[in-house]
């Protein structure tokens, strides 16, 4: 099974509307002009070619028109940006914002799942329509009768929703959920009020990473979609932004689209770094000690062992951590530490002026450790999986 092939673009982009790390990719592409051809996974070739080569079911994944795959939405980045097929980087190259568009590339990305799956799944019955068409998609593409994928998709959700307790959220931590993220909304609308993009007028992988979560679930289901609109406007004006592949901030038009020349960040972006502080430095400390507890009682691992010892095992066990004054116990996934390296890695390559400054700057929003966080091994990404180093 081949591809249809149309020289305009460079790749096929496996992924669906309803799922949440797709939406990063997909907005990037647009954002930077590349043309691409969107397939969903119950295309043959995502069976014959994809999932072979990647061990795992698994999205989204791009592949070039040579052949060429790549998983993982920060892997498919910096490929993307390192072959030149970027108009504009999206990793500052001043300092301080280069480590807080990395800080919220994390915050964004792997800080909201938990919202992201709990208005989602707590609030199925009031999104069930919505979710049973947008899952059927890939279905129906596929040639499936109705009554086949109704049945289908009786199985597929309930074994998404039943991870809502293996990500900490019951019926004792939902009111801590909604309010760390609807504080966030409302910190995110105000910013957003003034300034087009994250860092200011030009999307950064801050931008990239907090539009997984706040499109494809908290932006496009109805019951999150309809509180974000009701309660932070100028945030779901941003969801429509990051889609769009033109800058798309005519209510903006004396900011340039473009950083501040100078190494600042917008001070409307101070209550979002402080609720990072408050809502998720927490649990990835606690991601880091447990892996360490958990690496001193696996002896002696091989480098290059997929980190949940097979490639479909992305979790070691689950870890306990405070959110709004509620213990929550929730799994730990290793590629939290891949994303927290890029931070850390950044950081230690600075020069110690710089170093400085830019921990002045995380300290006053109580972000210092994040900076110098790490764990007793590294995680690396091989052949399209984590893997110990």
């Amino acid at each position: 099974m081949t591809l249809a092939v149309d020289e305009r673009a460079l790749l096929t982009l496996f992924g669906a509307p309803v799922g949440l790390y797709t939406g990063k990719v997909r907005s990037y592409l647009r954002k930077q002009g590349i043309p691409y051809f969107e397939r969903l996974p119950t295309d043959p070739v995502f069976a014959s070619e994809v999932m072979p080569a990647v061990k795992r079911f698994i999205n989204p994944v791009v592949r070039l028109a040579d052949g060429t795959l790549v998983q993982d939405t920060a892997d498919i980045i910096d490929y993307l940006e390192r072959q030149g097929h970027a108009r504009f980087s999206v990793y500052p190259a001043q300092p301080l914002q280069r480590l807080v568009a990395l800080s919220l590339d994390m915050f964004g990305g792997e800080g909201q799942v938990r919202a992201a799956m709990h208005y989602r799944w707590t609030y199925r019955a009031y999104n069930e329509t919505f979710l049973r068409h947008e899952f059927g998609l890939a279905y129906r593409a596929a040639g499936m009768a109705q009554p086949a994928i109704e049945q289908q998709l009786d199985g597929f959700m309930a074994y998404l929703s039943a991870y809502l307790p293996k990500l900490g959220i019951t019926a004792g931590s939902a009111p801590a959920v909604e309010a760390a993220y609807e504080d966030l909304l409302l910190a995110l609308d105000a910013h957003f009020r003034q300034q087009p993009y994250l860092l200011g007028g030009q999307p950064t992988v801050a931008d990239f990473g907090f539009i997984a979560n706040l499109f494809a679930h908290l932006g496009r289901d109805p019951y999150p979609a309809d509180l974000m609109k009701r309660k932070a406007p100028s945030v779901f004006r941003w969801t429509e932004r990051m889609m769009a592949n033109d800058p798309d901030t005519p209510e903006f038009p004396a900011i340039a689209f473009a950083l501040p020349p100078a190494d600042t960040v917008p001070s409307t972006l101070g209550p979002v770094l402080r609720l990072m502080a408050q809502d998720y430095l927490p649990e990835v400390q606690m991601i880091v000690s447990h892996t360490n507890a958990w690496l001193g009682a696996q002896g002696d691992l091989a480098p290059g062992t997929p980190v949940g010892g097979k490639p479909q095992v992305r979790t070691i066990g689950q870890g306990c951590f405070t959110l709004r004054g509620v213990e929550l116990q929730a799994m730990v996934a290793p590629y939290s530490l891949y994303m927290l390296q890029r931070i850390t890695d950044a950081f230690g390559a600075l020069a110690p002026g710089e170093q400085s400054r830019v921990h002045a700057y995380f300290s006053e929003h109580g972000l210092g450790d994040l900076l110098t966080l790490t764990a007793a091994r590294r995680v690396l990404r091989q052949n399209h999986l984590e893997v110990w180093a």
